[in-house]
């Protein structure tokens, strides 16, 4: 039981560096007109956001202009991109494709879609499985 649940641990840790990591540190934000780079945490809810070709999107939002793919399969499992065009939610840490968008910001830090995901896994990690609790019941008798 201890075994399976250290390993269990170890692979979840690992996936949650993985997920981490999709987070980018920095975005581009318009600003009366010029974009400027900022780190994400100097980011607020309604901020406008460009995301170049290739770049993974730094937030939640909402596209303003600009028509695009996003690449969603590391938050979503959505095996093929997914077409953007104004009004379309995105997710941050997806990979824009091959058009500039330009987006509001809808959720930053812990509320995004990303960030829910981390919490969610982090949670399940911490509580042990059914069969994990019958494993550490029985294998007394076996040791």
């Amino acid at each position: 039981g201890k075994y399976l649940e250290s390993r269990a641990k170890r692979q979840t840790a690992s996936a949650i560096r993985a997920l981490e990591a999709l987070r980018p540190e920095r975005a581009v934000r318009l600003r009366d007109g010029r974009e400027e780079e900022v780190a994400i945490a100097e980011l607020r809810l309604g901020d406008e956001v460009v995301v170049r070709p290739g770049e993974r999107f730094p937030v939640d939002g909402e596209v303003l202009d600009g028509s695009s793919h996003a690449d969603e399969a590391l938050i979503t499992g959505e095996s093929l991109p997914v077409p953007k065009a104004p009004g379309d939610k995105v997710t941050g840490g997806a990979i824009n494709g091959e058009g500039r968008l330009l987006l509001r910001t809808t959720a930053l830090g812990g509320e995004t879609v990303l960030a829910k995901i981390i919490r969610l896994v982090e949670d399940a990690q911490a509580a042990k499985a059914p069969i994990q609790k019958l494993g550490d019941k029985v294998s007394p008798v076996f040791v």
